[in-house]
């Protein structure tokens, strides 16, 4: 009885509608969530068939989350006016349940809002808004397509991540691990999002997706700025807008496009309109051309719409024919200001999106096409890209962040110097080139602390636009910053003291006592020595001595020191075994009592070191290599804090370095250093070399070249380089590799290197005397030089007494011969020279070396006394005078 009574009630509502309601108006009813929107009814009256009648309806407001209450308003609506189609809230709740009304009464609902991928279709929802699948997809292509491989996303809500469901494809995921590409915060409610935006601030990636709603977005950009601002910037300069990059449905700036929204929504300007409104006006275009298809397929049918109940048990319509026709309807760009589209199964597959940047909206930089949706379509070839780059690198003074330290960067010292005058150094000539191939200006920042992680940081907070110094490429800084090509080459090496002899066990040790010039002066002076003794011997009348001591009365005299037994008494001296002939001149002792002297020194000074070398066994702090360094523990070693060196021991796999890295960490007092001047200073000062120090090895190089006393040890521990660091992802950093890739191929930086390692500074440097390969336990000849002047004085008396007894003896035998002195001289001279005659006559005889003068005739007599002036026997004598 209660069904038929329903039937009853049904049938009376239905035949009341349609006899008593039933009309040919058209009427479209917009269900929205609040007023708030451009709505005009006259984009229908405009372009709907001339045989139907538009009639206009007022927005009815339905509640967001409360379903309920929008099915009360909805249904209310419905039974007391007469609607064509609906067109919903963006709200799912309240959508969801007036689609669902729509379907059972076959209603046709358009719909201009974003719906989840899992929306099912219903057979009457024509939704205006482009697939979210097929959004989802762009979203994640433009991602790809901007090179964004570390970003965070910030979100409003659920709708929210489904969006991006793609983007976030880009990565898998891994829980609780700190370097994830991609990083997700969620909003929150608002409205003061500061906290959210600082925490943002203090990340490494600095890209950031929002995907909120529009009203939010201005407050969320205004309250980002004003964060900005409390940052710790050392200059008051402005550092420049961040540049947003965002996608478009369509382009405000099409001429048709302006044209309809003059006509249409005056009061607004083409590039603020909101896509919702574009879309309720493509909707509405749509409903039009649907219904005027249907009106020319059925001229002479009047169409009947009458109101209808939410409580009816039956559809309103079998089968509505305008649903058909909007399923067939296709929108060609002239007709919408959206794109071209055909709604499939009530989806919009068909829409094309623009990727532009705020600080460029005119013309975009990307074009994204549902047609190839793998794909994305660039505007601007890589000339044009690079030419709007150079321009704003052009406009824009780059700040550089760096540290002290020699010889890359130092003070100028000059007074009253300001800006980039008041330093120099490596880094400042590398910048300055850089900057004249780039075409860019640039100015020096530096900290008080003077620490490389400070530059990493001012780099991730964007506090600077380029980092420069002795600046290592590490993997842990490439996932916080870029680099440029590296612009150096270097290692880890050991910077010790040379302070200990090194032995060197090979067949020639015995020479190693003295110096390898000590040993040419020994040599040549006793060669020298030899040749003195023999000419002081001849000299010395005490030097010729009887040959046969048995005969009282010699004829001749005898001079036993030619050059073989000069050489044997000087030998036998210097190797401390005597002699079995010895002197009997006082001058000729002296001279070798002097040359004993000087043997007797340098065989116990020899001896005395040649012991020590022999008996010297290798010392445990003698170092050669990191091993060396590693298997004692005399020798303390260090490296600079926080710096490429330390991590390279702390995160080394080698069990050696690990175990040095161990020790290191637990010295007390601490090995480690501030920086690398005051490691090299610890080297310095440190008595017997008790303190080596890990340094990378273009700065040892600097420092071997200032300092005599230092060495490197073994070999490079590790191979890396030096780059120009950038914050990740600027979009200058192609330019800077170029130039520094310039650089090297033109010479300019092995050129920087040589005029700051090899010239700059180094007349300050007084090093007289660079350690020697060899230990300085050698003796040189400024140990044993006193010697050698003990020697020279030595000889030099007794030249004098050679000298003396020499003339005296020139003296008597010219008065013996009644000769004249100088001719008595002469000939005594020539026969001292003549080293191959060793015997004289005893008895003065005339000499065959001394000519007499023509003039002169004289008697056998006469010539003998001559004879014996020169030391020739009767004999020789004899035939002279017979000839």
């Amino acid at each position: 009885m209660e069904i038929l009574q329903n039937l009853i009630f049904t049938f009376i509502i239905l035949v009341y509608n349609y006899c008593c309601l039933a009309n040919d108006n058209v009427k479209i009813g917009p269900f929205f969530n609040d007023e708030t929107t451009d709505f005009n009814f006259n984009v229908i009256l405009d372009h709907l068939h001339p045989e139907l009648k538009f009639e206009h309806s007022e927005i009815v407001v339905v509640p967001e989350e409360d379903s309920f209450s929008s099915t009360k308003v909805f249904c209310k609506t419905i039974s007391e006016s007469t609607y064509t189609a609906i067109m919903g809230p963006r709200h799912s709740a309240s959508s969801q349940t007036i689609q669902s009304i729509c379907e059972t009464l076959q209603l046709p609902y358009l719909g201009i809002h974003w719906v989840p991928i899992w929306t099912k279709d219903n057979g009457v929802v024509f939704n205006l808004y482009p697939d979210s699948n097929l959004l989802a997809q762009a979203l994640a292509v433009v991602i790809k397509s901007l090179d964004w491989d570390r970003f965070i996303i910030i979100y409003e809500d659920l709708k929210s991540l489904a969006r991006l469901q793609d983007v976030l494809k880009l990565q898998s995921h891994q829980p609780n691990y700190d370097k994830n590409n991609i990083l997700i915060k969620r909003l929150g409610p608002g409205p003061d999002y500061r906290p959210l935006l600082k925490e943002v601030t203090n990340m490494v990636p600095r890209r950031i997706i929002l995907d909120c709603s529009v009203d939010k977005i201005i407050d969320i950009l205004r309250q980002g700025k004003e964060d900005a601002h409390t940052l710790d910037f050392e200059n008051e300069q402005l550092r420049g807008d961040a540049n947003v990059t965002t996608i478009r449905l369509f382009n405000p700036k099409n001429e048709d496009f302006i044209r309809l929204v003059s006509k249409y929504y005056p009061t607004v300007p083409p590039e603020k309109i909101r896509v919702e409104t574009a879309l309720q006006h493509d909707a509405m275009m749509f409903f039009t051309k649907s219904i005027n298809s249907l009106k020319e397929k059925y001229p002479n049918e009047e169409f009947m719409f009458t109101p209808t109940s939410c409580n009816s048990t039956s559809t309103l319509f079998e089968e509505n024919l305008l649903i058909k026709e909007m399923r067939d309807t296709f929108m060609s760009s002239s007709d919408s200001i959206t794109g071209e589209f055909h709604l499939d199964n009530g989806k919009r597959y068909t829409f094309t999106l623009e990727v532009i940047e705020t600080n460029n909206p005119d013309k975009p930089i990307g074009i994204w096409n549902s047609a190839t949706p793998d794909t994305i379509f660039f505007t601007r070839n890589a000339t044009e890209r690079e030419r709007e780059l150079q321009i704003r690198m052009q406009n824009y003074n780059f700040i550089v962040s760096s540290k002290l330290g020699k010889p890359y960067l130092m003070e100028s010292g000059i007074p009253g110097a300001v800006g980039n005058d008041r330093y120099r150094g490596f880094s400042m000539d590398l910048i300055t080139e850089v900057a004249k191939l780039t075409n860019i200006t640039f100015q020096f920042v530096l900290d008080s602390k003077n620490s490389p992680a400070i530059i990493v940081d001012d780099l991730v907070h964007r506090r600077a636009d380029l980092g420069i110094c002795d600046f290592t490429i590490t993997q842990q800084r490439s996932e916080q910053i870029d680099f440029s090509l590296p612009f150096m080459s270097l290692g880890i090496s050991i910077l010790h003291k040379e302070i200990e002899q090194e032995e060197i066990d090979n067949m020639y040790g015995f020479m190693r006592p003295f110096y390898w010039t000590v040993w040419v002066y020994i040599i040549t002076l006793y060669l020298t020595l030899s040749i003195i003794i023999l000419i002081i011997a001849r000299l010395d009348p005490d030097d010729w001595e009887n040959p046969h001591p048995c005969n009282s009365k010699p004829e001749e005299l005898e001079n036993i020191w030619g050059f073989k037994n000069c050489l044997w008494l000087t030998l036998g001296s210097i190797m401390t075994q005597g002699c079995d002939i010895l002197p009997k001149g006082l001058s000729s002792r002296i001279a070798t009592a002097m040359w004993w002297f000087f043997s007797l020194i340098m065989a116990s000074t020899y001896t005395a070191n040649l012991a020590a070398f022999l008996t010297m066994s290798r010392k445990d702090d003698s170092i050669k290599n990191v091993d060396d360094l590693a298997n004692q523990n005399k020798v303390k070693y260090g490296m600079m804090s926080n710096g490429a060196t330390q991590a390279f021991f702390e995160n080394s796999n080698n069990s050696l370095y690990q175990r040095m890295w161990a020790i290191m960490k637990n010295e007390n007092p601490s090995v480690f250093e501030e920086s690398n001047d005051k490691g090299v200073d610890r080297v310095l000062n440190t008595k017997n070399g008790l303190y080596a120090f890990f340094m990378e090895s273009p700065q040892i190089e600097y420092e071997r070249e200032r300092h005599c006393g230092l060495t490197k040890i073994g070999q490079l521990l590790d191979s890396k380089s030096y780059g120009i660091g950038m914050p990740l992802g600027a979009d200058y950093r192609h330019e800077i590799n170029a130039a520094v890739l310039k650089l090297q191929e033109n010479g300019k930086l092995n050129e920087l290197k040589e005029k700051w390692w090899k010239q700059e500074d180094l007349e300050e440097i007084q090093c007289k005397s660079a350690v020697s390969e060899d230990s300085n336990d050698k003796l040189t000849l400024a140990n044993v030089g006193g010697i050698f002047v003990v020697l020279a004085a030595g000889i030099g008396l007794a030249f004098i007494f050679a000298l003396i007894e020499f003339l005296w003896n020139v003296h008597n035998i010219s008065i013996e011969e009644h000769m004249t002195y100088l001719e008595a001289l002469k000939c005594e001279l020539k026969f001292a020279c003549n080293i191959r005659v060793t015997r004289k006559a005893a008895k003065p005889s005339l000499s065959e070396y001394c000519e007499p003068e023509e003039e002169i005739t004289t008697p056998k007599t006469v010539l003998e006394g001559a004879g014996s002036f020169l030391n020739v026997n009767a004999t020789v004598l004899n035939r002279m005078s017979q000839q």
